[in-house]
């Protein structure tokens, strides 16, 4: 693996090989002055983020000494960072949907299925509110949308959805309100998912509308580790809900940004657990990027 890669596979079978948990391994770099919380490190392991950051590398080389892995062997599948610019546009700090998904190959293609790589809606404000099980699993998430077209003869939202486990049935879109659904296009290795959904009305330029919808999950999905949006352009307003089941609550919760979905937070802020089991999240006038919760379980 260290000789063909990809870095997380390398890092997964030394992980394995160690016998050491993400907990213990977070702990000992948590020792030599390298604060990296466990879900980035589940996350470098299955491939859902890379290290960029200096930090991130630092803790990188550590992981080689820790895991009894030769000095550059994992740094070296890494290659050279990547340019780190966060806007296409500055002028209009407007990020396209490949950018903000860049991680995602078969992004591009999906939404040419749909005919789509700008649906003309700025997402003004949005409310996401999710529910899982007893497992941990996702089991429901209602979300509202208030939207504004930035063009003329604007018809449909296209709503890019991404799950957490490739091995389970997608979710159905339920009570849909205020629009119909469309064509749905998928890639189930990901699990990546784009739908469109026809307004009740087209609009003008400038018009608004709020749209409402339910994603229901299969009852059999893994644990989820985290709930978030990623927004194109500036917003004014993003809540975000999280519900855990009583016979599932994680240990921690927190808050973070990330320039794009699937990439490691910039920065992250501990969250309140209530006694009732819920956490939430206002963030303020969002900019282009990823806005999440994201939690960790005993």
């Amino acid at each position: 693996m260290l000789r063909t890669g990809p870095f997380e596979a390398a890092l997964d079978s030394a992980v394995r090989a160690s016998g050491l948990s993400l907990e213990r391994i977070q702990h000992r770099l948590a020792e030599r002055g390298v604060e990296i919380s466990v879900t980035t490190l589940s996350y470098w392991r299955r491939g859902r983020s890379r290290p960029e950051r200096p930090q991130s590398r630092q803790a990188v080389r550590l992981l080689e000494e820790l895991l009894g892995i030769p000095t550059d062997g994992l740094v070296s599948l890494l290659g050279p960072r990547r340019p780190r610019g966060r806007w296409v546009n500055r002028d209009s700090d407007v990020l396209e949907t490949e950018h903000l998904w860049r991680e995602f190959e078969s992004l591009p293609e999906l939404l040419a299925e749909l005919d789509s790589t700008d649906d003309g809606l700025l997402r003004v404000a949005a409310h996401d509110s999710y529910e899982l099980d007893a497992r941990g699993a996702g089991a429901r998430l209602t979300t509202r949308l208030a939207l504004k077209a930035t063009r003329d003869r604007v018809d449909r939202c296209v709503v890019v959805l991404r799950g957490e486990d490739p091995d389970t049935a997608l979710p159905e879109f339920t009570d849909v309100r205020n629009a119909r659904l469309g064509r749905l296009r998928s890639d189930r290795s990901v699990p990546l998912m784009v739908v469109e959904l026809f307004l009740d009305r087209t609009l003008s330029e400038g018009g608004t509308t709020l749209i409402e919808y339910t994603l229901r999950f299969p009852g059999n999905g893994r644990r989820a580790e985290e709930c978030g949006r990623g927004f194109n352009a500036p917003a004014l307003l993003y809540t975000l809900e999280v519900s855990f089941h009583p016979d599932a609550v994680p240990v921690r919760c927190r808050r973070g940004f990330s320039a794009a979905i699937a990439w490691e937070p910039v920065s992250a802020e501990p969250v309140w657990i209530s006694a009732a089991g819920r956490a939430h999240a206002v963030f303020e006038n969002p900019g282009p990027g990823y806005q999440a919760l994201s939690w960790e379980w005993h």
